[in-house]
């Protein structure tokens, strides 16, 4: 009798992302926790996380696994509140498909980035004044130009992760694995 094994996921994720920056957006709680991607990647690499899969509807098997980090064991990590008017112009839903999901993340991310509630190493003097012309989206990165640098800014939607006081599961999900069977960007 042949058994069917579990379809394979592929090495991707924060341990393997040059980013800067993460930026989770997580609805359910209405915030963004924002820290360095390196400490994210301490965070895994410690081993000291439970490790949990991912699923998609419509889809048999994980499409992904990542631990699951409470916001306070990454260092530097801080929890932004959004304004309420952001979450209802975003209009993010569960029931969105993974990629609306990521674009109305990144969406929301700019967005805080052009009025100035997004944490970005530097300072206001250093920056040409007309933000708009330094923003790069590309998929799920945002790169901020930044006079003789570049910041990139990875950013995940989070749904039900954040503070659980909010609703939320009290972690933050970083994913390490995947696979992407409907061909998603």
């Amino acid at each position: 009798m042949e058994t069917k094994s579990e379809p394979e996921l592929y090495d991707y994720g924060i341990q393997n992302e040059r980013s800067d920056i993460r930026a989770h957006v997580c609805p359910r709680v209405q915030r963004l926790y924002v820290f360095p991607t390196v400490e994210g990647q301490k965070a895994v690499a410690s081993g000291a996380w439970p490790i949990r899969p991912a699923y998609q509807n419509g889809v048999v098997g994980p499409t992904a696994i990542g631990y699951l980090v409470p916001p306070f064991a990454i260092k530097k990590c801080i929890s932004l509140e959004v304004n309420p008017a952001a979450w209802v112009t975003i209009n993010l839903q569960e029931s969105d498909d993974t990629s609306l999901k990521g674009k109305k993340a990144v969406e929301l991310v700019k967005q805080m980035i052009l009025s100035g509630m997004f944490p970005l190493p530097y300072s206001l003097k250093e920056v040409n004044a007309d933000l708009t012309k330094t923003i790069q989206i590309n998929g799920d990165d945002i790169i901020v130009n930044l006079g003789a640098h570049q910041v990139h800014i990875q950013v995940k939607c989070d749904f039900g992760g954040g503070d659980p006081r909010l609703g939320g599961t009290g972690n933050l999900y970083l994913q390490v694995a995947e696979r992407n069977p409907l061909k998603k960007i």
